[in-house]
């Protein structure tokens, strides 16, 4: 069985260089999904943000955080990322999936609607059981057969950051509406 890619799997690479902030992880099997922090740099978003900037390109990686994953500098705005806002790109993200708090599992029949994201263990996921900020549609997916993974990783120790469990995933774009529309003043 391969590993699967995570990231952007097709479409369109339209996009800006975004100075991130300081000390964010991004590991190897999680979404990139970025907002902005109060000082205007990325930062990995999470249950709590209802817009989004775009989707990070993973810089080459220093460190080798999460399997080939990396941090940035502990200097606000010293790494510049790739910043894809396409609205044609579809992005692979792992699944939220335990049958227990994230107890709905990936169908076709999940195609079209929007969704939630979360961060657990500094993963990012698809959460397709929540839908109250709905900053991702679906596009595409497959089913995880292991349930019980994320759940078992929440609250845990470091030791599990950056650990991706399960072996479902989905494919998602960007909702026009939900992403970053700041403006200069």
């Amino acid at each position: 069985m391969s590993d699967v890619k995570y990231g952007q799997i097709r479409g369109g690479h339209n996009g800006f260089a975004l100075h991130m902030g300081a000390s964010e992880t991004f590991y190897s099997k999680s979404g990139r999904l970025v907002v902005n922090d109060a000082s205007g740099r990325g930062e990995l978003a999470d249950q709590d943000d209802t817009t989004i900037q775009g989707f990070v390109r993973e810089g080459s990686p220093a460190n080798g955080a999460g399997g080939g994953g990396l941090d940035t500098s502990a200097t606000e705005g010293a790494d510049v990322f790739w910043c894809i806002n396409d609205l044609t790109a579809v992005f692979r993200l792992p699944l939220a999936y335990d049958a227990d708090t994230y107890d709905r599992n990936y169908s076709y029949a999940l195609d079209g609607e929007s969704c939630d994201i979360v961060v657990i263990s500094e993963v990012q996921y698809v959460n397709v059981s929540a839908s109250s900020k709905d900053v991702v549609r679906i596009v595409g997916g497959k089913a995880s057969t292991v349930a019980g993974g994320v759940s078992f990783a929440a609250g845990m120790t470091a030791d599990v950051n950056g650990v991706c469990l399960g072996d479902g995933y989905v494919d998602v774009t960007f909702i026009e509406g939900k992403m970053y529309a700041g403006s200069v003043e």
